[in-house]
């Protein structure tokens, strides 16, 4: 734990997760390298349009974060391992007219053509308007890896498996949870993978790897939820809804990493899609174990 002293922050990798890092790092008076072969401003760019998040001399004037290509993790008292990302020809695309598959990222796929009102690549799973004339990218990614903490590789916390966390906002809060943890401001919540695909006035979201279980789907309040359980336990959540909704659904997705039963608790002015859909498995769990229990003779 780095407690209140000034310690040497070393961060390997420059996108919004390790930028947000960087800034909570030195505005607790922490001195902070950040190691990237690919300076620049850094946006979150899987939520369009692309937003400009943190400029690279803001970085450097403001905070005094020194971006070197190289450096020598055993030098520092702090090394959390992120990735650089080929923006380049990522921003540009949000400007074309081209339908576009991602390779190896369908939900970045569906956002492009969302936010642009053109149907989806075929192999991207969702509910929407699909088509097999496109045209394949590919983004270059360098993960670093071997620090004890790292933003771009992460434990599903309902699945138990590896995976890497692909969007930025999934990075910037694992950058708060590993702030946490590091200075000793209580317990890390779980990881769960964030997927999301965002559109004009739509955005689907997935929390969690696999879509496992039962599923109960519910439409209500502008919300319709497909909720995957099994033994009691959540295990995938999707959502769909009207955009304005999109930080409402962040606000659930966070919730379940600290309560895996947040779900109890969503309401809003009635009975919210997950609070039907969610409960319904757990009650449905609650019942048979009860039945189970009942026909149990005793000697």
């Amino acid at each position: 734990m780095v407690g209140a002293d000034r310690h040497k922050v070393l961060i390997r990798g420059l996108e919004p997760g390790s930028a947000y890092l960087a800034y909570l790092f030195a505005k607790s008076g922490d001195r902070v390298v950040v190691q990237t072969s690919k300076p620049g401003d850094v946006y979150f760019y899987d939520l369009p349009p692309p937003n400009l998040f943190m400029r690279e001399r803001f970085l450097r004037d403001l905070l005094l974060v020194e971006l070197v290509e190289s450096a020598n993790p055993d030098e520092y008292d702090v090394v959390v391992d992120s990735c650089d990302v080929e923006l380049d020809g990522l921003l540009e695309l949000y400007g074309g007219n081209e339908v576009v598959y991602v390779e190896g990222d369908p939900w970045l796929s569906a956002t492009l053509s969302l936010s642009r009102g053109l149907p989806a690549p075929d192999p991207v799973e969702l509910p929407v308007e699909r088509t097999n004339e496109f045209k394949r990218i590919r983004i270059e990614v360098r993960k670093y890896e071997g620090a004890p903490y790292s933003l771009c590789r992460a434990v599903d916390g309902i699945s138990g498996k590896p995976y890497e966390p692909t969007r930025t906002l999934e990075r910037v809060y694992l950058a708060a949870d590993v702030f946490k943890e590091i200075k000793g401001l209580g317990a890390r919540p779980r990881a769960l993978k964030l997927e999301y695909a965002v559109g004009r006035d739509v955005f689907f979201m997935g929390m969690g790897m696999e879509a496992v279980g039962k599923i109960s789907r519910v439409t209500t309040g502008g919300i319709t939820a497909w909720v995957y359980g099994e033994a009691g336990r959540l295990r995938y959540i999707m959502l769909k809804s009207d955009r304005r909704y999109f930080e409402s659904a962040l606000r659930l997705y966070n919730a379940l990493r600290f309560d895996e039963y947040f779900y109890l608790y969503d309401l809003g002015a009635g009975r919210g899609a997950l609070n039907v859909a969610s409960l319904g498995h757990l009650t449905r769990h609650m019942r048979r174990s009860r039945r189970h229990a009942e026909n149990i003779k005793t000697p």
